[in-house]
């Protein structure tokens, strides 16, 4: 059990927080029970159904076996059935949610993912495996926690539900878990907005780092980076240190994701091992698979580069075959044999991450993530690294516990309070006509119903690419709509503002463009429509003027302001217009984009 606590005990309500790191190859929860005068501790779940228990366990498998569509088993036992029913086990699952700007490498490009088992989707898997992940944390959690029973039962409707997600995932990833999470039953459609949230894995990583009195290196202004190696995905940070009392970090770039990580080494080696068995008795995919398996948990974790022969354990003493350097069940790899496989991922970690931070400068790099374990990518980031100023500092304990338990440290702490806008946001606007700047599509001018020209599609820029952004900074958008009041009556107007709709745009480029999307309508190239605003205005029908405009058109106008927050992790609106000199306010619903 970690604590990270002050002195002074804790004076809230009674409340549990529960964290879930769903990774690519193995998942993780972690919990805090906050009650009055307690201090707050984070204990992550170390019991799981049909696991072994070789101590203390804090991860089980990502994995769900399915018979007929329904789940059959999780964790280790679902692993266990990888062998010989392949086609029935969901893991790896996480790839297929990851978006297409986290695949910059042709290597990841080309990565096969595994297909789901028939007839279930990638948020069915999620659904089965957080609902299992919430039941055995609730054991977990009975069995540990003094009156455990009772205490769950009696704040079990507002527990507080934390994911840790990659950097490179948004709105649209976060809508397929917060459908999951509900189907599972840990928030409901009414509890979800209050009770569901989200924490980047760098984020959490960098609270777990940053949570005890032992970083003496951390002073006021200190650039730093947290770089977390998961099995999936490569996510980079840069903070600046604000004040250490209270710690107060704000990033200083857009955070960055990279589809990389400790998967690809497997699948690489995996490979390698096709190509040497082929055509012998250890050809066959059961035994490539075990013997993948045997690498990932014995080889893989100690494997540095320098050896020129590494020994791998492949099965029963009495497996011989002189030809392949097997003797009594071990096979000996040389370093030409597994260095590529390590090699493709540290070219696209040196590529896509560490020549990017040299140039940004930090002062030190926080390796996090289990991947960041590995003996070769420690050393890669330390030759890289070499005749830079930057220094490395290893996550040590934490590189395997720092999602879920960083994740449940920043809902209580909240140390980081502002971030980079990571894309320029923005709406999809009808402009005024300006000749120097719309010229391309001067054909397209049409005179409406206020009587001004103006030309569809232009891209009205709300928050620019690398802006630092306060975390519960809202900003304002104002925005109206027209009619022509000859031929439009209040009672269409009235249908028209019940369903306003604004669609929220994403540019990953550095510069501003001018339009959204093309003459035909169709979204221009490296833009991205991430959701729609959708708001109710129908009140505002029954109090119209009619208006004059600038050619003695007579029109109707409503004004109305929308106020979006992208500064947390998650994005929120809300809406404010005037009704009889009354100011209103209202929801906006956020419907995610999902192609």
């Amino acid at each position: 059990m970690a604590d990270f606590s002050s002195n002074k005990p804790y004076e809230g309500s009674e409340s549990i927080a529960i964290a879930m790191d769903i990774g690519t190859t193995n998942s993780a929860v972690a919990f805090t029970y906050l009650h009055p005068g307690s201090r707050p501790k984070v204990q992550a779940v170390t019991r799981w159904s049909c696991q072994p228990l070789l101590g203390h366990e804090s991860k089980t498998p990502s994995a769900v076996l399915y018979e007929a569509g329904e789940p059959k088993a999780y964790g280790t036992a679902a692993m266990e059935a990888l062998q010989e029913h392949p086609e029935r086990v969901a893991y790896w699952f996480k790839l297929h949610l990851h978006p297409p700007t986290s695949l910059r490498s042709a290597a990841s490009q080309r990565f096969e993912i595994p297909p789901l088992p028939v007839g279930v989707t990638i948020e069915r898997v999620y659904t089965d495996l957080m609902r299992y992940l919430m039941k055995e944390t609730q054991h977990f959690f009975e069995r540990t926690i003094q009156d455990g029973q009772r205490v769950w039962a009696r704040v079990r409707d507002n527990i507080v539900i934390v994911l840790a997600t990659p950097n490179g995932w948004d709105i649209r990833e976060q809508a397929v878990l917060r459908r999951a999470a509900i189907k599972a039953s840990l928030v409901t459609e009414e509890t979800a907005d209050p009770l569901l949230q989200f924490v980047t894995e760098s984020e959490a990583s960098v609270h777990y780092a940053l949570a005890y009195p032992k970083n003496h290196w951390l002073e006021r202004n200190t650039i730093f980076a947290v770089v977390d190696c998961g099995g999936s995905t490569i996510d980079t940070t840069i903070y600046r240190c604000v004040s250490t009392d209270p710690l107060s970090l704000k990033e200083t770039y857009p955070s960055e994701c990279i589809q990389a990580g400790g998967i690809f080494v497997d699948r690489e080696v995996e490979k390698m091992l096709k190509k040497k068995f082929h055509g012998t008795s250890f050809s066959e995919p059961e035994s490539i698979r075990s013997t993948v398996k045997i690498f990932e948990n014995q080889l893989k974790p100690i494997f540095d580069g320098i050896l020129g022969e590494y020994s791998l354990q492949l099965g029963s003493t009495r497996e011989n075959d002189p030809g392949l350097g097997i003797c009594k069940g071990k096979i000996i790899l040389s370093n030409q044999d597994l260095k590529p496989a390590f090699d493709l991922v540290a070219e696209q970690i040196i590529n896509n991450t560490l020549t990017s931070l040299i140039k940004r400068h930090p002062e030190y790099i926080i390796l996090a993530g289990g991947f960041a374990e590995s003996p070769y990518v420690q050393r890669v980031f330390q030759r890289t690294l070499a005749n830079s100023d930057i220094e490395i500092i290893s996550g040590g304990d934490f590189v395997n516990k720092a999602a879920a338990e960083g994740a449940v440290i920043a809902h209580i702490k909240q140390f980081v309070v502002a971030r980079a806008a990571k894309a320029t946001f923005g709406g999809c606007v009808r402009a005024q006509y300006e000749k120097k700047l719309h010229r391309e599509r001067k054909h397209t001018v049409k005179v409406y119903a206020d009587g001004k020209p103006r030309v569809d599609n232009a891209f009205h820029a709300w928050i620019t690419k690398g802006t630092i952004l306060q975390g519960t900074s809202a900003h304002k958008l104002p925005y109206h709509v027209a009619w022509d009041a000859a031929s439009t009556s209040i009672n269409d107007i009235s249908y028209h503002l019940g369903a306003i709709g604004i669609e929220v745009f994403a540019w990953e480029g550095d510069d501003i463009p001018k339009w959204c999307k093309d003459k035909e309508g169709g979204l221009m190239k490296g833009m991205r429509l991430i959701c729609t605003l959708h708001a109710n205005l129908s009140a505002l029908a029954e109090g119209l003027q009619i208006q004059r405009g600038p050619r003695g058109t007579k029109f109707y106008r409503v004004d109305y302001d929308v106020y979006v927050s992208f500064g947390g992790t998650q994005l929120h609106a809300k809406i404010q217009w005037k009704e009889k000199g009354v100011l209103r306010e209202g929801p906006v619903t956020v419907m995610p984009y999902v192609s």
